[in-house]
């Protein structure tokens, strides 16, 4: 299961309520860029924030996953170079 994969990585929440997924995921992104100096490799979010036809964002990979709570991202570190 991809889910084995959460090791290391930051949690995001984010409490603006009526702020569609996409935008919160967006903001998560672009902290954990600006925080640690590149994109990370990718996005765990329950799987109840994902809509039918949730759109792609930037090369960043969402798994949906029921291990994150409702409103948090988990936010994957990049495997060392």
């Amino acid at each position: 299961m991809a889910e084995s994969g959460m090791k290391h990585g930051m949690l995001w929440y984010d409490s603006h309520m009526g702020v569609d997924v996409a935008a919160h995921i967006t903001r998560a992104l672009d902290y954990f860029t600006a925080k640690y100096g590149r994109p990370p490799a990718c996005c765990y979010i329950h799987p109840e924030m994902l809509g039918a036809d949730f759109p792609a964002i930037a090369s960043i990979r969402i798994v949906p996953s029921e291990r994150v709570l409702r409103n948090h991202i988990w936010i994957e570190f990049p495997l060392a170079d």
